[in-house]
């Protein structure tokens, strides 16, 4: 009998031993989750490891905003943000070399026309008054042709004299024509000259322009910079 209840009591203590254990696992098994459950801004182990919290996408890595950072599930709005603003500042810092570049080539140039400005009014004025010359001499060249046609006519284009003056009339008419074109000629030259000048203010504009451009890329890395700071907060 003794030998029976023994093993009932074995039996029974493994059992219960069983039992116990296999609550303690269920137990832990049911913390675990609960403790492993991944956070915003929690630590983490595996670099670029993706997790799905709350809904948002996060990833394993160092926070951008945080000096001496560690490894923590950060969203991945703040590494897009992130790129944004390190796209910016290069973008800032390319744009400032060549924005001096390009004022220093500029003010170069202006510096040359507006040295040889003087100059250059002085010649198209000269130009000016040559074309109104020409504008004077062929208008009288036209009244020439005219006189002579008049005569022509009247002395009758088949008479020695007739024929004279048609013949004056028509090396009057070519005068006039050769004088018109050296009239445009010294407009075209003397408006040339005006347009060089005139290069000065087009160029200070261009100058503004770029100044503008490298205002404009500082607003982008500031935006960017804003942005970022608001998406990398940690633990969001």
């Amino acid at each position: 009998g003794r030998i029976v209840v023994r093993n009932t009591l074995k039996s029974i203590g493994k059992v219960t031993t069983l039992l116990a254990s296999t609550a303690l696992l269920m137990a832990t098994t049911a913390v675990i989750p609960a403790e492993a459950a991944n956070k915003a801004g929690a630590r983490c182990t595996k670099v670029n490891a993706k997790a799905k919290i709350g809904g948002d996408n996060y990833v394993c890595t160092k926070n951008p905003t945080v000096k001496n950072a560690k490894l923590t599930w950060v969203w991945i709005g703040c590494i897009d943000s992130n790129k944004l603003y390190v796209d910016a500042n290069n973008r800032l810092k390319s744009i400032t070399e060549s924005a001096a570049q390009a004022t220093k080539m500029l003010d170069t140039e202006i510096a040359a026309l507006k040295a040889e400005a003087p100059a250059d009014e002085a010649q198209a004025k000269t130009f000016d008054q040559k074309a109104a010359d020409a504008k004077a001499k062929q208008a009288n060249a036209l009244a020439e042709a005219k006189t002579a046609t008049d005569n022509a006519t009247k002395a009758g284009a088949t008479t020695s004299a007739g024929k004279t003056y048609t013949t004056a009339a028509s090396t009057w008419t070519k005068a006039a024509r050769s004088y018109e074109l050296a009239a445009k000629n010294f407009e075209r030259s003397a408006a040339s000259l005006r347009d060089k000048i005139n290069e000065v203010a087009k160029k200070e504009k261009q100058k503004l322009n770029v100044a503008q451009t490298v205002e404009n890329s500082k607003t982008e890395v500031k935006s960017t910079l804003e942005n970022r700071k608001n998406a990398c907060q940690p633990g969001l």
